[in-house]
């Protein structure tokens, strides 16, 4: 989700025909059917609370869900991990 613009470019796509925005095969296509079922409500939901948290609003942990809370841990991994690729670690 967090790499969406990195996985197709419809326009250079070599699988794709000439009236279809994306080929068969499309990770977006994929991405989007995840994000459609349980795991996408669950990205959702873990993102959102991340995001009310940051404003300042305090939640407790009796109120967040097992699975959200991890949600929310991988989810926060990953951000770290692009911004690390995309400026670099400072390590030479």
């Amino acid at each position: 989700m967090l790499r969406r613009d990195q996985l197709c470019d419809p326009h250079i796509c070599p699988d794709r025909e000439d009236h279809e925005e994306r080929c068969a095969s499309c990770p977006l296509d994929r991405l989007d059917a995840a994000l459609a079922g349980n795991t996408g409500a669950l990205i959702r939901r873990a993102t959102d609370m991340k995001a009310i948290m940051s404003s300042g609003i305090t939640i407790t942990l009796d109120e967040i869900n097992a699975d959200e809370l991890y949600a929310m841990l991988i989810v926060q991994e990953e951000r770290d991990r692009l911004e690390e690729e995309r400026h670099g670690d400072g390590q030479g």
